[in-house]
This record gives structure tokens, C-alpha cells and sequence, in this order.
């Protein structure tokens, strides 16, 4: 049940005013949405809270970790889903006319980019489509290109699947992370490369990339005949100053020959706070590689997706956009206020400043913790759930990232909590 007030053993949360964020913006979004209520979600099924109490028995633990937000969906998805379940059909599904328009649509006005109806191909997750596009467009044996850190999924995907991983690091320059092109053409050139992975915006430190820095990439997977795939599923989470431009765009741009060599996945999942529902696409532009795609699926009988996630993403697109303003707003706020306390409260952790995403990517190396030494401060001292940095790849070690798309209380006392473990670490 909705609650105003959220307990964690003896430590009770205070009031959304108590911690107010550093600046006056989105007072008005926040009146026609309360993303400040705190909503139980403990015994819900939930992979981020159930899982993660079960998994360390800290029974008041607050979980920052795996990728959604504490807060309701936008209202026109919340009525689409109680209409189809008052009419208690759940049958077969097919996505329709409408949905296919509302994917065109979105990606025309939101991204630039023209997308014709036959290049949307389905998924129920952009991890599946990933693998069903390594499956159809490379072979057992084949290198694949990963910038890292990266979304660690990926590099699973690629050992499961008989590929093998070819790591290009990205530099750590001036509190951003940067490519390193000269070693991305090296990996690139090789003959056993067929395929880029490529997060935009980054996860998982929220980098930003611009249009000169996507056109680079693009012309270089182009020269050296690799696949590229970019994951946008963050794209709709880019805080002020920094534009998302769609690598679509930026190849349609350059010509149709760049624009034929790329793979687009995107989803209102994490946009709208569906991903529960299981509803992606991908956009494929080449005949070619969309028919080998489509094949993947065939031989898996996987032609359709879930029901209610069809419903959901063409109500968010047609009906949302006012509800994810709101959000992105308040958690621009979130971003705020968790680097202004960070800096204040915190040291020696330092934070890599998102420019996109709902993550925050802390650098804890200044503590001289390994891995497991660092999981075990966070997890039993500050009894705050986060995803250790060396998943996502060596370069991530010493780094933690930590989810703050959650209501202001809970996130002030998380902050709280790991200040007061790094002020008892320092006693000791």
C-alpha cells in the first residue's frame, strides 16, 4: 500500500522538506506528480528489493541497484493496463497499426530520425535483442567490440553465445569518460571483428556522447565492415546541457551506407518504468541483417510480446511525454543534491558527474578497498545495496554505481548512511 512515511529499522525517513534540493526547479512538476511518496516495494516480486534483502540478510538494507525507479508510471499507462485488465482478456497479442505508428512517431519527433515501419523488429528485452543479433549476425569464434566500463550484460551475452570479447578501454579524463580511438580502430581492424556494442548514453557513468564523437564511431565501424549496435534505452534521461543525439540520426545524416550498417535498440521500459512488461524494439535499417534477425526469432517461435507491454509502451508514447518531463526533472534534482552531499559529507569517494541516466557512478578508490572489501563496507557497514564497478568491466574496479531514481528521503538517508560508515571507518 502507498505509504508518506518509510521505516528501515530504527532508522525512520524524514519529510521530502527536510531535504530540499539545491535548487528551486520542478516545485511545479512535483505538485502534479508526488514523486516524493514513498512506496513500499518489498514483497513484490521486485528484483531490486526482494532479491537483494534475500541476498545479503540485512533486513533494513535500501537497495540502489539494478535499474528502475521507485515511482509510479505515468498516469496514461496506469489507465491503458486498467482498462485491458478489467476487460480480463489475455490472450495472443499482435502489435497493430497504432503501436508501430507510435514507435514511428516517437523516434521522428524525439530523435530525428525517420524510421520506416518494416525496420522495427521485436524483442522482449534489449539484452534478448542483443543476443538474438549476435546469434544472427556473427559466428562462433567472432570478436566483439565492447568500449568498458560497460553495461555488464553485454559482455555475458558474448561469452554465452561463443563469441569472444574484445575489450577497448575508455579513458578517465577530466572527471568524464572519453574513447580511446586510436585503440577502437586497432580492435576494429582486426579480421575477427563483426560487431560494436555501444551504450549512448553510457552506462554506467551517464557520459553523454556528441554528434562528432557518434559520427567517429560511426565512420569507423563503417570502414572497418563491423556491425554496429547502439542501446539508447537511456536516452530519454539526459539533464540540461547535454542533448541526446541518436546515433540514427547522426548516421542518416552521413548518408544511407552509415545508416545501413547500424542496429538501433530502444524501449520505453526504463523511460516509463515498464521494463516489468517485457516490450522492446529493435530497429534494423539493412534488409539483410533484419532478415537474419527475424530468422533468430522464428527459430525460437518468438514472434510476439507480452500483451500488456504492447498497451503500455504505445499509451506512454502517445500520452506520457508530460509524466517523463516531470520525472527527468526531479531526477536532475536527485543528481543535485547526491553531488552536493557526496562532496560535502563523503570524502575521499568522488562522483563522475551523469550527464544522462538515473546512475551515479562513485569513485571509491581513494579508500584503497579491493572489490570485495568495498562490497562488504557498503552492504553491512552503510547497509546500502550497490553494483560493484568490476562487473562492468576491470577499468570499473574501485567504482561503485549507485541508482538514485527513488523518492529524496530515500536517497538522503542512504547518503546518510554511507557518510556515518565513512566517519566510523575513520575512528577506528
Amino acid at each position: 500500500m502507498p505509504q508518506t512515511g518509510f521505516s528501515f529499522g530504527a532508522h525512520a525517513l524524514n519529510s521530502p522538506e527536510d531535504c530540499p534540493p539545491p535548487n528551486g526547479t520542478g516545485k511545479e512538476l512535483q505538485m502534479q506528480y508526488n514523486f516524493d511518496e514513498i512506496i513500499s516495494r518489498k514483497n513484490t516480486s521486485s528484483l531490486r528489493w526482494d532479491t537483494v534483502w534475500q541476498k545479503y540478510g540485512e533486513p533494513d538494507l535500501i537497495p540502489l541497484t539494478t535499474a528502475d525507479m521507485d515511482f509510479r508510471t505515468a498516469p496514461a499507462v496506469i489507465h491503458a493496463l486498467r482498462e485491458a485488465v478489467e476487460r480480463g482478456i489475455f490472450g495472443y497479442p499482435a502489435a497493430m497499426d497504432g503501436y508501430f505508428e507510435a514507435v514511428m512517431e516517437r523516434m521522428e519527433q524525439f530523435r530525428g530520425w525517420h524510421v520506416d515501419r518494416d525496420w522495427i523488429c521485436r524483442s522482449p528485452g534489449i539484452v534478448n535483442g542483443v543476443a538474438y543479433i549476435i546469434q544472427g549476425l556473427t559466428k562462433p569464434g567472432d570478436r566483439i567490440v565492447l568500449p568498458s566500463p560497460m553495461y555488464h550484460p553485454f559482455a555475458h551475452l558474448i561469452a554465452d553465445n561463443g563469441r569472444e570479447l574484445s575489450r577497448t578501454s575508455m579513458i578517465l579524463r577530466d572527471g568524464r569518460y572519453e574513447l580511446d580511438f586510436q585503440d577502437l580502430e586497432k580492435k576494429l581492424a582486426d579480421s575477427r571483428a563483426s560487431l560494436l556494442i555501444f551504450c549512448s548514453p553510457h552506462n554506467p557513468s551517464g557520459r553523454v556522447f556528441t554528434r562528432s564523437e557518434l559520427e567517429q564511431v560511426i565512420r569507423l565501424c563503417h570502414r572497418h565492415q563491423v556491425l554496429l549496435l547502439c542501446d539508447e534505452i537511456h536516452s530519454d534521461f539526459c539533464f540540461s546541457g547535454h542533448p541526446f543525439v541518436s546515433a540514427g540520426q547522426a548516421a542518416r545524416e552521413m548518408g544511407s551506407e552509415y545508416e545501413q550498417n547500424l542496429i538501433v535498440c530502444t524501449s520505453a521500459s526504463k523511460s516509463f518504468n515498464i521494463a516489468g512488461l517485457q516490450n522492446s524494439d529493435i530497429l534494423i535499417p539493412n534488409p539483410s541483417n533484419r532478415a537474419a534477425y527475424n530468422r533468430v526469432l522464428t527459430s525460437q517461435h518468438l514472434m510476439s510480446c507480452n500483451y500488456l507491454g504492447i498497451l503500455a509502451t504505445e499509451a506512454a508514447y502517445r500520452g506520457g511525454q508530460d509524466w517523463l518531463e516531470a520525472v527527468t526533472a526531479y531526477l536532475e534534482e536527485n543528481r543535485n543534491y547526491l553531488i552536493d552531499f557526496i562532496s560535502k559529507n563523503c570524502n575521499p569517494i568522488g562522483t563522475i558527474i551523469p550527464q544522462a541516466t538515473y546512475m551515479a557512478w562513485l569513485d571509491c578508490r581513494g579508500l584503497s578497498m579491493t572489490e570485495g572489501e568495498l562490497e562488504q563496507f557498503f552492504i553491512h557497514q552503510a547497509r546500502v545495496g550497490v553494483n560493484m564497478g568490476g562487473t562492468f568491466g576491470p577499468e570499473g574496479e574501485g567504482f561503485v554505481r549507485l541508482n538514485f531514481a527513488c523518492p529524496r528521503t530515500l536517497l538522503a538517508e542512504a547518503l546518510k548512511r554511507i557518510a556515518s560508515a565513512l566517519d566510523t571507518r575513520a575512528d577506528e
